[in-house]
């Protein structure tokens, strides 16, 4: 079996980064449970190390809407 070490203040770095961009991304996509997505980011980093982490990510962007939060295209109505 192969196991992924990476020191404590690095995980705890990377688990925060994580959180905090997937956080402030679900506000911006108006996604009402992004504190929630934050702290399963989070809290995968540690239960089971990074594997949870990379799960729960990958799971957030594919429950995401991609047409939700960006820019608005300039369009013009007749």
């Amino acid at each position: 079996m192969v196991g992924i070490e990476i020191p404590g203040i690095l995980a705890v770095f990377l688990g925060v980064l994580g959180a905090v961009w997937i956080f402030l991304d679900g506000r911006k996509r108006n996604i009402e449970t992004a504190d929630m997505w934050a702290v399963g980011f989070f809290v995968g980093m540690f239960i089971p190390p990074i594997v949870g982490a990379v799960i729960v990510g990958m799971l957030y962007l594919q429950k995401r809407n991609p047409g939700q939060g960006g820019p608005i295209p300039n369009r013009q109505y007749r």
